[in-house]
């Protein structure tokens, strides 16, 4: 991930992500395995001062998930149910 030119490469492929995608990722990738749930990632991704339905950040994440997964079999992002999401490290490094 290159904060600066805005760009994601995974396995020398080029990520193509809207920008809250980008800062979804930017999240995950500082805190690799951490379960997140919707509030704290409508927080810390759109900010404190604005309202958005939880169910945003699943539409979010399916994006999320179809940029970086692409013909992968193993997902990057986990879903722990009744918990939330998370990157997981070992699929997205590997």
């Amino acid at each position: 991930m290159n904060l600066t030119e805005h760009k994601v490469a995974q396995r020398d492929r080029a990520v193509v992500l809207g920008p809250t995608e980008f800062r979804l990722l930017r999240y995950f990738m500082e805190h690799p395995g951490r379960v997140f749930s919707r509030d704290p990632l409508i927080d810390s991704v759109w900010g404190h001062c604005i309202y958005i339905d939880s169910r945003t950040v699943d539409v979010h994440i399916r994006r999320l998930r179809k940029a970086l997964n692409g013909k992968s079999d193993q997902d990057v992002i986990r879903t722990v149910r009744s918990a939330g999401y998370a990157l997981d490290p070992e699929a997205a490094f590997s």
